[in-house]
């Protein structure tokens, strides 16, 4: 087995974190490869393998990422097409999409060397976009986003699905968000939650300037097409946090479900439920606790 190191080196405690778990791995004889980022920041010698992210994913077997859900967006981007699994550790803070907290990372490393995990699969959005200047595509974990950027104004965003007409959103934008994406920004616009290994696009306007505009959940063969009122002022488009281009009136959004999967690493320890409880702190009776003059768990 060869597993992948990549990390972010904002994150506090990364490089501690990162050398405990490759000293782990040496100790039970896995090789490691890293991120050539973090030659530098580890200290890393002249043995140890270091290459681009993008290329690494097709040299190692799993790709542990080090930090928040940043990261890991960052690394899905990266390795994606490589079909290589990836495994969150969390170093940030509601990681909804890191597995391993660190006070499991132990005994997760005896775990993935000894082949106690599964593997599961997640949708993504592949994101065209036609301008002008020509085509470019993009894929998202999470979420695409239409939005009025700097401009203090409403926009207009219509949108149509398989060709047929669907709304003309006026609002501050309108996220496009996978299931994997449902507990991140379209969670606090007042989208679903939706299990991640489902398959649908989620559609939710930012602060629509109507009641009666709801977010709606579409079938994962839904191709949606996406543009600015001729009038509406120049909007961005935001993929997953790291691609942000300009829109015009005139350029046209498709977004539809990519060709892949992200692989993820699912180590039995949590359920999408138990993280629900935990990171939103369902099922706690917070008047009690108010009340009994302690603060709730984070």
């Amino acid at each position: 087995m060869i597993i992948g190191i990549a990390g972010n080196k904002n994150k506090p405690r990364v490089r501690e974190t990162i050398l405990h778990f490759c000293a782990r791995l040496d100790e039970l004889g896995v090789k490691q490869l890293f991120d050539r980022e973090l030659k530098e920041f580890l200290g890393l010698g002249p043995e140890c393998r270091c290459l681009p992210l993008v290329e690494l994913g097709r040299q190692c077997d799993i790709m542990a990422a080090f930090g928040g859900d940043g990261t890991l967006l960052a690394t899905a981007s990266d390795i994606g097409a490589s079909g290589t699994p990836i495994l969150g550790v969390n170093l940030g803070g509601l990681g909804f999409l890191a597995e391993v907290p660190l006070e499991e990372m132990d005994e997760t490393i005896d775990d993935l060397v000894a082949g106690r995990f599964a593997l599961i699969e997640r949708m993504l959005l592949k994101v065209t976009i036609e301008q002008s200047g020509g085509r470019k595509s993009f894929h998202a974990l999470n979420d695409v986003v239409i939005e009025k950027g700097s401009v203090p104004r409403l926009i207009l965003v219509e949108a149509s699905v398989d060709g047929t007409f669907l709304n003309t959103y006026r609002c501050d934008g309108v996220i496009i968000a996978t299931p994997t994406g449902s507990t991140a920004y379209s969670l606090s616009a007042g989208g679903p939650l939706l299990m991640p290994t489902m398959e649908a696009i989620i559609v939710t306007p930012i602060c629509p300037h109507s009641l009666t505009v709801r977010p709606i959940v579409l079938s994962e063969s839904c191709r949606l097409e996406l543009g600015l009122v001729n009038h509406s002022h120049v909007a961005q488009v935001n993929i997953d946090g790291r691609n942000r281009l300009s829109l015009n009136p005139g350029d046209r959004v498709y977004v539809e479900r990519g060709e892949y999967r992200i692989k993820w690493v699912d180590t039995g320890k949590r359920d999408f439920f138990n993280v629900l409880r935990t990171k939103l702190n369902w099922g706690i009776d917070l008047t009690a606790i108010k009340s009994a003059g302690h603060p709730p768990e984070a």
